[in-house]
């Protein structure tokens, strides 16, 4: 049988060129038409990663995005929540050294504290502006231990230094207040934090407000449980972790009760809606996606082509044999035993093709994905059509197949 076969193939060079020939131009075609559609693929998944999606809580009318009041449940979820990444929050409160009388409160109440869950929490620090490495300020602030950093000024000021426990009487800001006229309450009694490190001063050198004293922002929360008060955030900022479904992202937003903001609401230090700076996103994944439908919409176009040419190629290259085939029935073969020769050559040939044009591929753009796919149609086509071609020639008797022209 392979004797037979390697005969044959040798014997008709032209048309076994040609065969394996076609066979890797639609290799090459399939390859090409699916790598474009990877290609845009590709370009998308990196837009979300190149190209971030900002969110930050603001007032309803979006004017505030700072100084608010946002309910620390809504801290607690988004925390949990599978859309989000990078959650900044920060806590503020006032705080003054030492214990003295609430009636005295103005005298003393001259430090601003701020509790902060990470670096990019505080505004725009840089790990240079800490006296502390990178990563122990971050452990530090993801932490609720009761320690704190503090700027430079106040620590030379009060004659601080690092190491040294201090003892704070924190007043926070009540969440009942008018706009424009907000309210300061004492938080019971008093802390006492260690100093962990030094910050340069932010007024002046980056847009956050004054501060003096940073620490956790767990450490913040525990303040507000440990006195009975409810804890609000006062600027919440994160990412959308997997901008390609913001609509299951803004879904989800809606259900923790963020809202669109909206220009005509009035005034208020409420943290109730959420600014999604998506715009540059959508404008360049919109032009992809359409991109990647339109080349997808072609699909079965594509799939009936090849599965057309497949057939025909290797129907035609049966009709071609059908002496060869009728003195072989001559000679005492069988219908099957020869049909099957004549279609394991084919085969093979389109098998030849299809590793050549592979192997083009591989070498030309370190492509492999989707070889399985396009070769299992492809020899899926060239499988039906040798078929049909030696199966009609199998049922035909000698005479006829020698009788009629080809």
């Amino acid at each position: 049988m392979f004797s037979y076969l390697f005969l044959s193939m040798k014997r008709r060079k032209a048309a076994n060129l040609a065969t394996v020939g076609i066979s890797v131009m639609l290799v090459l075609l399939l390859h090409l038409y699916f790598g474009s559609i990877r290609s845009y693929q590709t370009q998308l998944s990196e837009l979300a990663e190149n190209v971030p999606v900002f969110c930050q809580i603001t007032s309803l009318n979006g004017t505030l995005g700072t100084g608010l009041f946002i309910s620390g449940q809504t801290v607690e979820t988004l925390e949990q929540s599978g859309h989000v990444k990078d959650l900044s929050y920060t806590a503020v409160m006032m705080a003054g050294e030492g214990d003295f009388r609430e009636a005295e409160y103005s005298k003393y109440l001259n430090l601003y504290v701020v509790g902060a869950n990470n670096v990019a929490a505080v505004g725009e620090m840089t790990d240079d502006m800490f006296s502390m490495d990178a990563q122990s300020v971050d452990e530090l602030l993801a932490s609720d231990r009761m320690a704190c950093i503090v700027g430079e000024n106040v620590l030379k000021k009060r004659g601080w230094t690092v190491g040294d426990s201090i003892t704070l009487k924190c007043y926070y800001y009540d969440p009942a207040s008018e706009f424009h006229k907000i309210d300061i309450h004492p938080m019971g009694g008093t802390v006492e934090v260690t100093i962990a490190g030094t910050m340069e001063e932010t007024m002046g050198k980056t847009g956050a407000a004054r501060t003096d004293v940073v620490i956790p922002g767990k450490t913040a929360r525990q303040l507000f449980a440990q006195s009975g008060l409810t804890f609000f955030a006062d600027t919440v900022t994160f990412h959308v972790k997997n901008p390609l479904d913001l609509n299951g992202f803004k879904s989800e937003m809606q259900e923790i009760g963020l809202m669109e903001t909206s220009a005509e609401a009035g005034d208020s230090y409420t943290g109730c809606a959420l600014a999604v700076r998506d715009g540059d996103f959508i404008a360049g994944a919109t032009h992809l996606r359409h991109s990647i439908e339109l080349l997808q919409s072609f699909q079965p176009v594509v799939w009936v082509l090849v599965l057309l040419i497949g057939y025909v190629v290797s129907y035609l290259a049966g009709n071609g044999r059908r002496e060869e085939f009728a003195l072989m029935r001559l000679q005492g073969a069988k219908k099957q035993h020869a049909a099957l020769l004549f279609l394991t050559e084919q085969m093979l040939l389109a098998l030849t093709g299809n590793v050549v044009g592979d192997l083009a591929v591989a070498m030309a753009a370190g492509v492999f994905s989707g070889m399985i796919a396009v070769n299992g149609v492809l020899l899926a086509a060239y499988l039906i059509g040798a078929a049909a071609a030696f199966g009609r020639m199998s049922r035909g008797s000698v005479v006829y197949l020698l009788s009629v022209q080809h």
